[in-house]
């Protein structure tokens, strides 16, 4: 960038001068402080478009100093494979993470890939009551040393904010916040709960939350069930409830929530402010708390209230979400109540159209607001060593409205064109947040950003296993039940792959898979046919490839693999994902359809597609930096003796 071009995007913000002091060095003196702002789903095109729109005025700062680079991601680029990556230095080979969803290969039953509850060794059983005699824990099954052990080793203090793929957090000398992968109080990645007397409403799909009927019986009182986490001390582990009554006031259009102890008012169109729960497993004795906000759709003519996933309360964690276990109560007790569940934005109540585009975006600005606070209460208080913030909502915003951006996506025209600045609106609260950093800043302080992916068009939906049969690699014997999950539609004696998560293809292995039939002398020879083949597919409606790169899983990850690895990762070209179908193994009738989801950005396509983002105040001296660098390279920006082991050191030619 040219001197006057720089001044004149950086003349609007007060940390030009720092950037102007400091940018021009050649080489980095080991620091005091380094600031890492993780911003999930930052995309490189999208950034560079926004700096020279002047909209980005600090990121411009930046730029400056260390060059706007692309990042390599990870293959597949999901952000829970790619934060791995950065945690550890090493990829899916190591860290053990390949996608959101892993499966059992003697059930191909699916699982959360990060984490997992063991219950407890003995449980005495007294009537229906099931007393735990030793206690039960949750396991991450994330792999590999993370790299900031090298730096606290060293008596460098280390502070991570919402990390993501870290639940539940890593004992040590690291402070730690749990981020993505954080479940909610039922144990999911994010329910809802609607409640309404509007009978069109009504409806027993359960994806990412439940509709619950309630009824006005003539007191103007609606009692509402709330379901909680399960009950482990009965007998069938029955949910935990509690009741909310509701009264309404429709004169007003105003009505009260009464829960447990606490009671608010909120007129129609109103968020609630977190309001906390309490479950008893064994009354007066054993109980769990939790925290959710209510919104206020409609109470006239019909009620609709919906209720947010219930969150782990910070103040009082059922689950360990920070180390140490004290880190998040006193985080609470100085900011409040705060989100703690993974995906904070309820991307499923707008796909269900439980929420608008408009209610969607007031929930998530809430939940900026919130980061915003987190991140500003602990840059203040930082004093030396490593600072990490998370920030999800780029993420998770642009997932659900990239379609404003995309004259291609089928859901461009159908959406309200005042919509269509709320990209740039989240990059612009970005930007501020680099502008806090920079002016953090000293002659001791390095800065970095850095993304774990960039973002491409979902516009058309790949039913992988609906291709599988129809090319002959399984066999469907059960049509009617093609719509119904974990592949209920086929024969597994005469089914040779399967697909299973967003970028996932298994060989029904004999040994491996319960009820495979293909051997393993077998295994090379067919993967290469179904590279060939998968590779020479084009969508008949565009005439365009849908898959750029086929990748078998062991060419790009050479050695042992576990058995729960996929044997083909898909890289999708631009514009295709996956479909919601493939996820879970069913078989809809089409292979290719159009994505009608207002989720309508991915990055879960080839990896060369969705690079992510690297910005720095220290200028870099290798090319190609890649995520698998970056723990290496912070550390190096330290005076410790020895780097982690991992990716290069992308601050020196030289990679001491």
């Amino acid at each position: 960038m040219k001197r006057r071009e720089f001044l004149k995007l950086a003349a609007l913000s007060p940390a030009a001068l720092i950037a102007l002091n400091t940018g021009c060095r050649r080489t980095a003196s080991p620091a005091k402080r380094v600031i890492v702002l993780g911003i999930d789903g930052m995309d490189p095109f999208l950034l560079r478009s926004f700096i020279h729109e002047g909209v980005m005025p600090n990121a411009a700062i930046l730029m400056s100093s260390g060059g706007l680079n692309r990042l390599g991601t990870s293959n597949p680029p999901q952000s829970p494979v790619a934060w791995s990556n950065f945690i550890t230095g090493y990829g899916p080979n190591v860290h053990g993470i390949f996608d959101f969803i892993h499966r059992d290969p003697s059930s191909r039953l699916p699982y959360l890939s990060t984490s997992r509850v063991i219950g407890p060794d003995r449980i005495i059983s007294i009537s229906d009551w099931r007393l735990p005699l030793s206690g039960a824990k949750v396991e991450l099954l994330r792999k590999g040393e993370p790299f900031w052990n090298r730096l606290t080793d060293e008596g460098i203090p280390v502070k991570l904010i919402k990390l993501p793929v870290d639940f539940p957090p890593d004992k040590g000398k690291a402070k730690i916040l749990s981020g993505l992968g954080t479940p909610d109080m039922r144990g999911s990645q994010g329910s809802f709960t609607f409640f309404t007397d509007d009978a069109r409403s009504i409806t027993d799909v359960t994806s990412g939350g439940i509709i619950v009927p309630v009824r006005d019986y003539g007191d103007k009182c609606y009692v509402c069930p709330i379901r909680g986490p399960e009950n482990s001390m009965r007998a069938g582990n029955p949910d935990m409830r509690v009741e909310a009554k509701v009264w309404v006031d429709r004169d007003a259009d105003a009505l009260r929530i009464d829960i447990q102890d606490e009671s608010t008012v909120l007129a129609a169109g109103e968020w609630s402010r977190w309001l906390k729960i309490r479950f008893d497993a064994i009354p007066h004795i054993s109980s769990v708390n939790a925290i959710g906000r209510f919104y206020v759709k409609e109470i006239s003519p019909r009620l609709k209230l919906y209720l947010s996933p219930l969150n782990i309360d910070p103040m009082n964690p059922a689950l360990p979400i920070s180390e140490p276990a004290d880190f998040s109560s006193n985080l609470a007790r100085d900011l409040g109540s705060f989100y703690t569940q993974g995906f904070p934005e309820d991307t499923k109540a707008l796909s269900r159209g439980i929420l608008s585009d408009e209610e969607y975006l007031q929930q998530a600005w809430i939940v900026l607001d919130e980061r915003l606070n987190l991140f500003h209460h602990e840059l203040s208080n930082f004093k030396e060593g490593m600072f990490f913030f998370y920030f999800s909502s780029l993420d998770l915003n642009i997932h659900m409205f990239y379609r404003v951006l995309d004259h291609n996506s089928p859901l461009y025209t159908s959406t309200n064109p005042r919509f269509k600045s709320s990209i740039r609106e989240l990059y612009m609260q970005m930007d501020r947040v680099i502008g806090d950093a920079l002016s953090a800043k000293d002659a001791n302080t390095e800065i970095v950003l850095l993304s774990d992916h960039g973002f491409a068009p979902f516009n058309r939906s790949f039913n992988l296993n609906t291709w599988l049969a129809e090319e002959g690699y399984a066999n469907i014997t059960s049509p009617h039940s093609r719509n119904q999950d974990m592949f209920a539609a086929i024969d597994w004696a005469s089914t040779a792959a399967y697909g299973l998560g967003l970028n996932c293809l298994y060989i029904n292995r004999s040994g491996r898979e319960e009820n495979g039939i293909i051997p393993p002398d077998q295994v090379p020879d067919l993967l290469l046919r179904l590279k060939r083949d998968l590779e020479s597919i084009t969508d008949p409606a565009t005439g365009r490839r849908v898959i750029d790169n086929a990748y078998i899983t062991s060419d790009i990850y050479p050695g042992p693999l576990p058995p729960f690895a996929p044997d083909m990762i898909i890289g999708y070209a631009r514009g295709y994902r996956s479909s919601w179908e493939t996820t879970l193994g069913s078989y809809p009738e089409e292979v290719i359809t159009d994505n009608l989801d207002p989720w309508s950005g991915t990055h879960c396509v080839d990896p060369g597609v969705v690079p992510g983002t690297l910005l720095s105040t220290v200028p870099l001296s290798l090319p190609d930096p890649n995520l698998m660098d970056m723990g290496r390279s912070i550390s190096s920006l330290f005076d410790v003796p020895v780097l982690p082991p991992g990716g290069r050191n992308i601050f020196s030619d030289t990679d001491d």
